[in-house]
């Protein structure tokens, strides 16, 4: 049951990443508030730990976003590769919470996944273009969190 729950919050993830940078399935809600929720939920089906909370800091991240014309861009003065790496960074934040090593390890993945710039493998109609990109930047974070949700032993103290 724990590998159907991974796959299924895995692809969930997966999908409202891609959904929402498209303005045919809601707009950015999808990718800002979807996959948040997602992880909060499969983590709290696999055994309640307050780290899992951590997953809803990535709504202001993702609702920041890491486009020319976000908050972030001018913040770090429109340097794209910068905006980036600064966004990967941030994503990368909850899971330093469960420890430094797994923190490091998505900062640098994300960082590598968020560098990516790919075209497009097709369109369809009701959803729009599927982004190489996308599938690599949210298959990345969506990895990550099943990982950690299912890797993770809290230690007793």
């Amino acid at each position: 049951m724990k590998i159907l729950k991974a796959i299924l919050a895995f692809f969930g993830m997966l999908f409202a990443g891609m959904a929402g940078g498209q303005g045919k399935t809601g707009g950015k809600a999808p990718r800002r508030f979807w996959s948040p929720s997602i992880a909060l939920l499969f983590g709290w089906s696999m055994g309640w730990n307050w780290r899992y909370l951590t997953f809803l800091l990535l709504i202001p991240i993702l609702c920041i976003g890491y486009g020319g014309n976000s908050v972030l861009g001018a913040f770090v003065g429109h340097i794209e590769w910068l905006i980036r790496v600064v966004y990967a960074l941030l994503l990368s934040i909850p899971f330093y919470v469960f420890t430094w090593k797994r923190g490091v390890v998505a900062s640098v993945l994300l960082i590598i996944a968020f560098a990516i710039r790919a075209g497009s493998l097709g369109y369809i109609s009701w959803f729009g273009d599927i982004l190489i990109e996308d599938i690599f930047r949210y298959g990345v974070l969506s990895g990550l969190v099943v990982f950690n949700v299912l890797t993770f032993k809290p230690s007793r103290v």
